[in-house]
């Protein structure tokens, strides 16, 4: 079902599963203004430049801005200065790369329990915030607040994400499907170009053909799982408007995509992101993951000393380098990457070799049907998001086609009757929209869920 925002607001085209919608976070005159005026400015120009600069010129810019974030969480983010004060550490000690490898880390675990008054710039007030959330990969939720200025900077990067990764093809007139949880908070950065549509990654995989079939993207931005069960329905109109596909948010390998390249006849690149971080590292053509060093400072540390290594396997340790209204600042991002030795390449920013973690199990309806990992991630994205709701931790399970069990670690839950109810009956219907009215859900509050090594997989299938 295609819809579209009030006139006055900036128009949004969605296809959503049902007509009952979610509460979206709805964009201020003033916030679509400040957008517009960043697009017209040379603010894109200069984002176009930035990874084609010297790797000096480069750290410098890092540099600069993470003195100014330490400064910031310092004075006015209680979690960061307790910490910092544990250590004898003072923002004017911050005077080489050294000095910031040397900062304690912080880690997801951290934020949770300090949330939202310990962890939140108090300078802004939340409800001129934009709120997102972190659960999927670690089946852990972390709320999550963005400031203005970090989403318009984030837009335009998002630009161009899809101008590197399509070869500079990428114009202002293409237009970006982006088949996901919900969608971005603008369509356009301004004057209509660069357009995204939304596709609900809960609609089954023959519809979103239909609707591409209609709508007929330059782009497609999607789940790697999402975009494997699309494989089938993509119709040879659609498959030559293509320019490029994108996979984020699950594991796939190189493999699987030019797999699915050649299927499809144009490139599938990958994108290495999150809530919390923003864009990590980009498949680019040159099939190196380049690092996105002006979204993120981010290093590959040996787990056991936390310090910084330059090859072989490592833990993701890193920086936002855009939010400044809950600022991330050495955080313990929880996966695993490969650095093998640079290749040469005219992108300046560092390189990745390969991304380990973050894979998730397909559900098998009764009739056969396969539903993506992707999808059903994104039930548990919508369950929370629709109702308001913050799970401290969950798990799906799925024991045979009609049967899932739902282990969850929230004590409001346990206290709220009411609460619990509508949170049960909501993700009932999710799950019953996507795998069919013939399930039977077993939901638990537990008191822990079990812990493996690395990322747990929240969503698991045991047949």
């Amino acid at each position: 079902m295609a819809k579209e925002q009030d006139a006055q607001m900036p128009k949004i085209v969605e296809y959503w599963e049902t007509e009952r919608l979610p509460q979206m976070h709805r964009t201020s005159p003033e916030f679509t203004d400040s957008l517009n005026k960043s697009y017209s400015s040379e603010q894109l120009t200069k984002l176009y430049e930035a990874p084609f600069l010297s790797i000096e010129q480069i750290e410098d810019q890092q540099f600069t801005t993470i003195r100014s974030l330490v400064n910031l969480a310092f004075n006015k983010v209680p979690v960061y200065r307790k910490k910092y004060q544990e250590v004898g550490f003072e923002p004017g000690d911050l005077k080489t790369w050294e000095d910031y490898h040397k900062l304690p880390v912080i880690t997801k675990d951290e934020l949770i329990e300090s949330f939202p008054q310990l962890c939140v710039n108090p300078d802004y007030q939340v409800n001129d915030l934009f709120p997102t959330r972190s659960s999927g990969s670690s089946g852990k939720t972390l709320k999550i607040y963005v400031d203005p200025q970090a989403i318009i900077i984030d837009t335009l990067q998002g630009i161009r994400q899809f101008r590197l990764q399509s070869g500079e093809n990428y114009n202002e007139k293409h237009t970006v499907a982006n088949v996901y949880t919900v969608p971005w908070w603008v369509d356009s950065p301004g004057k209509g170009d660069y357009q995204n549509i939304f596709i609900s990654s809960l609609i089954r995989s023959e519809e979103v053909g239909k609707i591409l079939n209609e709508v007929k993207p330059d782009i497609l931005s999607l789940y790697p799982t999402n975009l494997k069960s699309l494989l089938p329905f993509l119709s040879k109109e659609v498959k030559e408007r293509l320019i490029l596909a994108v996979v984020h948010s699950e594991m796939s390998s190189k493999e699987e995509r030019m797999s699915m390249a050649q299927k499809i006849g144009k490139p599938v690149y990958d994108e290495y992101s999150s809530e919390e971080l923003t864009r990590i590292a980009l498949e680019l053509p040159c099939r190196h993951y380049h690092i996105c060093e002006d979204a993120v400072r981010a290093d590959v540390v040996n787990p056991k000393n936390l310090q910084p290594t330059k090859k072989g396997i490592g833990l993701v340790v890193a920086t936002n380098l855009l939010n400044r209204a809950m600022p991330f600042i050495k955080y313990v991002q929880g996966d695993f990457v490969t650095v093998g030795k640079p290749q040469e390449c005219k992108v300046k920013w560092r390189q990745i070799e390969k991304i380990e973690g973050r894979q998730n199990d397909a559900f098998i309806r009764t009739d056969g049907v396969v539903i993506p990992a992707g999808t059903i991630l994104d039930v548990t994205y919508r369950w929370m998001f629709d109702l308001g709701i913050n799970i401290a931790e969950f798990e799906l399970v799925q024991t045979s086609p009609r049967d899932i069990t739902v282990n969850l670690k929230e004590p409001s839950l346990e206290a709220n009757e009411d609460k619990k109810n509508k949170s049960h009956q909501h993700l009932q219907e999710l799950l019953s929209f996507v795998m069919g009215n013939d399930i039977n859900i077993n939901f638990n509050l537990v008191k822990d869920i079990n812990k493996t090594a690395g990322k747990r997989r929240p969503i698991k299938r045991q047949f």
